[in-house]
This record gives C-alpha cells, sequence and structure tokens, in this order.
C-alpha cells in the first residue's frame, strides 16, 4: 500500500482546489543524518533516503549547528546518488545557522526511489575545519513532485506548504 492512499482525504499535504482528484505534492521532513567534518573528508556520505513514489524533486534542510565567528563557510556540493549516479544532479549548498532549502531534481524521477544524500565540504571549508573551526552540518529531507506545466494548475515549479493544502495562486505579467 502506498504511503499515499495511507493518508486522510483532510491531509495538509494533499491539494483539491479544483475539483479534481486530490494529488500528494510532498512529505514532510526526514532527519537523514548530522554530520561532524574532519579535514580528511571529501564526498561523505550523510545518510540513506527513499523518495516517495513518482517523486522527481529531493528537497533538502541544511542547519549549521557550529556557528563561528568570523564566518569561515563557503559552499558545499550536495548530491543524492543511485546506483545509477547522481540522477537528480548536485548543487552547491552553503551551510546555514537558521538552515536553508536546497532543490535536487531535473524534471523526472530518478530510476531508483533510494539513494545516499552525499556532500562534499570543498577544500575552502576543510582547511577552515584543520585551523579549529569545527563543521557540523544537519540534514533533512522532502520528496514530492515539482509541477512542470501539466496537471494541477494552483502549484507550477514550486515548493509549497499550507495548512488547508490550497498552494498559491501564480500571476503571469506581461510586460511587453
Amino acid at each position: 500500500m502506498s504511503s499515499q492512499s495511507q493518508r486522510g482525504a483532510d491531509s495538509p499535504r494533499r491539494s483539491n482546489p479544483t475539483g479534481n482528484s486530490p494529488s500528494l505534492r510532498f512529505t514532510d521532513w526526514s532527519t537523514v543524518g548530522e554530520r561532524t567534518f574532519t579535514p580528511d573528508d571529501l564526498t561523505e556520505v550523510v545518510g540513506s533516503f527513499v523518495m516517495d513514489q513518482d517523486a522527481d524533486t529531493l528537497w533538502t534542510r541544511i542547519t549549521l549547528l557550529s556557528p563561528a565567528e568570523p564566518w569561515p563557510w563557503s559552499y558545499g556540493i550536495l548530491g543524492f546518488k543511485t546506483s545509477n549516479g547522481y540522477e537528480l544532479g548536485s548543487v552547491k549548498a552553503y551551510p546555514e545557522v537558521e538552515s536553508e532549502v536546497f532543490r535536487l531534481g531535473v524534471g523526472r524521477p530518478p530510476s531508483e526511489r533510494s539513494g545516499l544524500l552525499t556532500f562534499e565540504p570543498r577544500s575552502f571549508n576543510l582547511a577552515w575545519i584543520r585551523n579549529g573551526y569545527p563543521l557540523t552540518l544537519k540534514f533533512e529531507c522532502a520528496s514530492g513532485v515539482t509541477g512542470g506545466g501539466s496537471g494541477d494548475p494552483v502549484v507550477v515549479n514550486s515548493f509549497v506548504r499550507s495548512t488547508d493544502g490550497s498552494g498559491l495562486q501564480l500571476v503571469q505579467v506581461d510586460f511587453s
């Protein structure tokens, strides 16, 4: 039984503003792992994650748990690796104390739903770690569908969290 069919019809993660059948847009955050990086870390596995059925996007919220002054951190490379490689691409991810969300996706679902969340801290960050600044990050993931122009017209190319599941009404402006 899929996780979608187990949820009730009044779930805030369902959207039914147009009278069509409800559709799952995203799941709640799941903690994938906390990681303290060392000067010897290159591309490191943070933890495993299984995406929802038919999901084409993986959102990762990264929270910096070891703030430092002055601010020494640069970006790292975030990816989701399946046995077929990085099917959702990779992104530059900057650590922030307030957390920041990064999107992995290329517009189509990966051939495998399960994979490993990876983070490459980059040499600039490793030099700061070597100089006594610890880099500890918390990683949380959610998967879902990023609309691409078909289906539900309320949410197109957006990540929306709303209490009533209605999403956003988007306005197109023509400046010509």
